[in-house]
């Protein structure tokens, strides 16, 4: 991949290398992308991805999340007076889908119960 310079003193076609963590988290998420493409495929409808598609899916939801997601989290996080994002945000944010919502409550509650879990089994230990 070639990220161009940006800015009016910069030559505009010079590659630029990209921001190191950047490119991991992109890289990241296309890898997540990609699993999960092949484990609904694995899932013997006999629906199968190619490897451009999952390339396609994988830009698509990083666009998405970086340009759109992520300034709703940041809003939302912003006008709730907090320094940063919480899972308050991300169930705000998919209000609008109600099988992303119900996806997103139902993996909150499992994450307080682990939360509440961990915190009791510190007590007993300390």
């Amino acid at each position: 991949k070639i990220y161009m310079a940006a800015g009016p003193s910069s030559d505009d076609f010079a590659p630029v290398a990209p921001p190191a963590p950047l490119e991991r988290c992109r890289e990241k998420l296309a890898h997540a992308v990609l699993s999960v493409l092949e484990e609904e495929g694995a899932g013997g409808d006999g629906a199968s991805f190619s490897r451009p598609f999952a390339q396609q899916l994988a830009a698509l939801v990083w666009d998405w999340s970086t340009t759109s997601l992520a300034v709703d989290l940041e809003h939302f996080s912003r006008h709730a007076k907090r320094a940063g994002v919480s899972i308050e945000d991300v169930q705000l944010a998919a209000r609008r889908n109600p099988q992303t919502k119900a996806l997103i409550d139902a993996e909150a509650r499992r994450l307080r119960l682990q939360r509440k879990s961990e915190k009791r089994g510190r007590e007993a230990a300390g």
